[in-house]
């Protein structure tokens, strides 16, 4: 039985939403609040996992890193592949894999978890998607995790909410799970005033002292709590960028 994440990230209402975000975020401006956050030198090599169809990953390279990118996803990779060479980007590199077994040793001066990707898993699979990157980075690396926390859901919290990508309105009714500390959401692609699919996803949102612990545990150590920014991070903030540094 396939897990919720394979069935709405190969779903064709999702890709067109995911394909046609740059033209909703900003994601030049992004990008440069992710070198900000993370200090990037000149001559970095940054891991983004996942990494989608590469939207941050190409910003960066067109900023000079040398850049990694994986994800589960193969149409995503073969769409960022297409526009790195048509931008004419030749220091990204995009590959299909599992973020939970990455396949890099001490590799990389930072890596980043964009656009609410942290939570997909049990306890035991988000430890070890934290400890995978651990792994990649060399000691002194830094770990940028964007995502929505406790503290920036619940002073905004909604049962149903919708938004609009394209020609997709997206509708979501959602619900927090006390027992389990996950946010379950139904998810409504409407194309032409129709319904045309559905999915149902269950994501684990983590308190800042609950992801700093997890972050701790594999194997990171200062974690330092901005907002998406740049500045400190408060209850009722829009996002949580957690920035972990590898001893």
């Amino acid at each position: 039985m396939a897990e919720w994440w394979e069935d709405l990230f190969a779903s064709d209402a999702w890709q067109e939403v995911q394909l046609n975000w740059s033209a909703v975020e900003d994601t030049v401006d992004q990008a440069e609040r992710v070198i900000e956050a993370l200090g990037l030198e000149e001559g970095a090599r940054v891991l983004d996992v996942p990494c989608g169809d590469g939207r941050i990953a190409l910003e960066l390279g067109a900023a000079g890193f040398e850049v990694v990118g994986v994800d589960l996803i193969e149409r995503f990779v073969e769409v960022g592949r297409a526009a790195a060479a048509a931008r004419r980007i030749d220091n990204v590199t995009l590959e299909v894999g599992e973020m939970r077994e990455l396949a890099f040793a001490e590799e990389f001066d930072a890596a980043i978890c964009f656009w609410g990707s942290f939570g997909y898993f049990d306890e035991a699979g988000n430890l070890a998607q934290a400890r995978a990157v651990a792994d990649a980075l060399k000691p002194g690396g830094r770990y940028l995790v964007d995502t929505p926390s406790l503290e920036t859901v619940f002073p905004r919290f909604r049962e149903r909410n919708w938004f609009q990508v394209g020609d997709v309105v997206v509708l979501q009714e959602q619900r927090y799970v006390l027992e389990t500390a996950h946010i379950e959401t139904e998810w409504i692609f409407v194309r032409d005033g129709v319904a045309a699919e559905s999915y149902l996803t269950s994501m684990r949102v983590y308190g800042v002292h609950e992801l700093s612990a997890l972050l701790r545990e594999a194997g990171f150590d200062e974690i330092e709590l901005r907002d998406d920014e740049l500045f400190d991070f408060e209850v009722g903030s829009q996002r949580l960028w957690a920035v972990a540094t590898k001893p």
